[in-house]
């Protein structure tokens, strides 16, 4: 019996420890569970102390690029003032020196001394090696010579139109920065294009046509067709005034088995131009653009040398290609003619089978 017993102490000995083993367990959970939640809290409060750091960073990041900005914009605005000050000033000074050139064009223009002074003055400027056209106006001369070659052909054009303008609104030379001032040299120069246009005649085109063809010699001598060297006295002898002179001489092919890109060009004369002249052969490429003049002058105005100059010299080009052969054919026909008695014959014979031979080709 007692045998017995000791058993069921045992059993329920291991009884109490497996219900101490089952109660222990919930316990443990519980204070890792709230272990872990601390853990957690502090890393989210760590988390919104790096976030709350970033957005300060930010923050101050933003306030310096702000006061940058600011800044720059501060510095920029303070310069344009500045600017707009000087512009002002400018203004005020360029209609004053304006004036004075004013003051001397409108006496000299309403004197019987006008052409000797201009004449002298054109003189006055070719010896300081400043090239200006034969044709050029006055105004533009007066202009040209206060202002130097620094300056751009627009702006002297410019500046010239204020001078007619107000020669041609009959202003005082006391009233002239008034007028300009209350009618805005923009104005005063459109308005006198415009009556420049309406009252040009065909000869007053021609001039224009001959000053833009001059500028387009002027701005070749960058890359001439032909260059070399000689003494000084050899070439006084054989330009004009002006520096200008015509070559003479012939091409023919050199004979080297079929090729097209050999020929010997020979330039066998230079005659210097006199002002009759220069004055025919400059006529000679400004009819060709004289119905277009308004166009070719905004084109050397307002684009670059090279874009212009180029472009106008192969339209000259081949315009003069197409003279030549029209003038050949003509001499060419009136030669025929001779040969036949009948006018009649000739057309029908000569003229008509090579109109016939034109159309087609341009057909073709």
């Amino acid at each position: 019996m007692v045998v017995a017993k000791k058993k069921t102490i045992r059993k329920a000995v291991v009884k109490k420890d497996v219900a101490v083993k089952k109660t222990n367990p919930p316990k443990a959970t519980k204070a890792k569970s709230a272990k872990t939640k601390k853990q957690i809290t502090a890393l989210t409060r760590q988390s919104e102390d790096v976030r709350q750091q970033k957005l300060a960073v930010y923050k101050e990041t933003e306030k310096a690029n702000d006061l940058a900005m600011n800044d720059w914009g501060s510095r920029l605005k303070t310069t344009k003032v500045r600017m707009e000050k000087l512009n002002k000033k400018y203004e005020e000074l360029l209609l004053v020196l304006l004036n004075e050139a004013y003051s001397v064009y409108r006496e000299v223009v309403k004197s019987d001394l006008a052409d000797d002074f201009f004449s002298a003055l054109w003189n006055e400027l070719y010896k300081e090696g400043i090239k200006v056209q034969s044709n050029t106006p006055n105004a533009s001369l007066v202009i040209r010579y206060i202002c130097g070659a620094s300056i751009s052909t627009k702006t002297v054009s410019n500046y010239a139109k204020v001078l007619e303008g107000a020669d041609y609104n009959n202003i005082k030379q006391e009233q002239f920065i008034a007028w300009v001032q209350h009618k805005t040299m923009t104005k005063v120069i459109e308005d006198q294009r415009n009556i420049e246009n309406n009252t040009e005649t065909r000869a007053e085109k021609m001039a224009r046509a001959r000053a833009v063809v001059m500028r387009l010699i002027e701005a070749r001598e960058t890359k001439p067709e032909h260059s070399w060297k000689t003494t000084a006295w050899q070439a006084e002898k054989q330009i004009s005034k002006q520096g200008l002179w015509v070559g003479i001489g012939n091409a023919h092919r050199i004979l080297d088995g079929g090729s097209n890109f050999n020929a010997s060009m020979n330039l066998v004369m230079m005659l210097p131009l006199n002002a009759e002249m220069e004055k025919h052969i400059l006529n000679i490429y400004a009819r060709t653009i004289v119905d277009g003049i308004d166009y070719y002058e905004k084109q050397m105005n307002e684009l670059e040398e090279k874009l212009w100059v180029d472009d106008l010299w192969e339209k000259l080009v081949s315009a003069g290609y197409e003279e030549s052969v029209k003038q050949d054919e003509y001499w060419s026909n009136r030669q025929q003619a001779a040969m036949y008695e009948d006018q009649q014959e000739f057309i029908e014979k000569v003229i008509k089978p090579k109109q016939t031979k034109k159309k087609s080709k341009k057909s073709a």
